[in-house]
């Protein structure tokens, strides 16, 4: 059997941030909530639209990190301080969201009381599933997502092409995995045309047009996760020494494994579709299109040590059609020389 859920509200429009945060505490009559999001983050505006669409009997609480932080002594420290927060707002960064949902956990243990977590993502979408298995795919989901393009107009067009590259590899593996799921494959294929389609288009001056389409995509990928976590994003979390390096190398890990990988056919048919590449195998297709000029070639280009591969292809585990060996392997054809064109 397979239970499917989504007990997640979603506000997704254009401008909608100020209004439906408003509302949601409003809504739950929450005072006291802890705002969680980057130190000194790159568009500081938007902190001012979160504290603009609290009510004004509301006293916020407020918690930032910088990239090099350790979320878990954070975390620790935060709940040792004694704050008592109704609610957790988790903003601008996937790395908030997931500050909030390890902090959400935390209290929960201590206090018996799970609070709600309201996120409102940014370029970067949502963050991926638990990898530790503290907590399921459906526990970790926020209570609240408030989707408005406008947060991420102030990214630049690398960081919204890698955006889309992340959500395209997520939504490309969670359609392969085995979990019997039919809205998290619609899901993942809707976002996975949307990559497809979208990512010819960016560049330095992108529309909100286009920052609602990658944004949409996010959603969908984090949504289709449901299914589980894939080899790329597996071995590419692992590589990564800073959180914004898993795009560029999940971008280089999915072809390779998409060659050492068994697709059954109607599958098969169905990505090489989406991809627009009926022509080729689904390889040569991911290849086509996650290669960019100037874009990242190789894992050494990368600054990857090849001692850490063994690391990566060990937590592929004997899942998704690979093995430990056949992982490596993969990995070591993309370690020094450019993807087959």
């Amino acid at each position: 059997m397979t239970l499917i859920t989504y007990p997640t509200r979603v506000h997704f429009a254009d401008d909608v941030l100020e209004e439906a945060l408003h509302s949601e505490l409003e809504r739950e009559g929450c005072r006291l909530p802890l705002l969680i999001t980057a130190h000194a983050p790159a568009h500081p505006e938007l902190e001012d639209r979160v504290r603009a669409g609290l009510p004004p009997t509301v006293k916020p609480q407020l918690v930032t990190f910088s990239p090099e932080s350790d979320q878990y002594t954070i975390v620790k420290d935060v709940t040792a301080s004694g704050l008592m927060p109704d609610v957790i707002i988790a903003f601008g960064a996937a790395r908030a969201i997931e500050l909030g949902r390890k902090f959400r956990y935390t209290y929960a243990k201590k206090h018996n009381t799970r609070l709600s977590l309201y996120a409102i993502p940014g370029v970067d979408g949502l963050p991926g599933p638990c990898t530790r298995n503290l907590e399921t795919w459906r526990a970790g989901l926020p209570s609240v997502l408030i989707c408005d393009p406008t947060v991420t107009l102030a990214a630049d067009g690398m960081q919204l092409r890698k955006a889309a590259v992340l959500s395209l590899v997520r939504c490309y593996e969670s359609y392969l995995a085995l979990a019997y799921n039919p809205p998290a494959d619609g899901m993942a294929l809707d976002g996975l045309n949307r990559c497809v389609n979208n990512l010819p288009k960016i560049n330095a001056a992108a529309d909100v047009d286009l920052h609602r389409e990658v944004m949409a995509a996010n959603l969908n990928a984090g949504l289709s996760q449901e299914k589980g976590v894939g080899p790329a994003i597996a071995m590419a979390a692992i590589l990564a020494k800073v959180p914004g390096d898993t795009a560029d190398i999940a971008g280089l890990i999915l072809p390779a494994v998409a060659r050492a990988q068994y697709v059954n056919s109607d599958k098969a048919e169905a990505l090489r579709k989406v991809l627009g590449q009926d022509d080729l195998p689904l390889d040569r297709a991911l290849d086509r299109i996650l290669t960019f000029p100037n874009g990242p070639q190789s894992l050494a280009g990368l600054g990857i040590s090849k001692t850490a591969l063994d690391d990566a292809a060990a937590a592929v585990g004997d899942k998704f059609g690979l093995n430990f060996q056949s992982a490596r392997a993969a990995l070591d054809t993309i370690y020094e020389k450019e993807p087959t064109q």
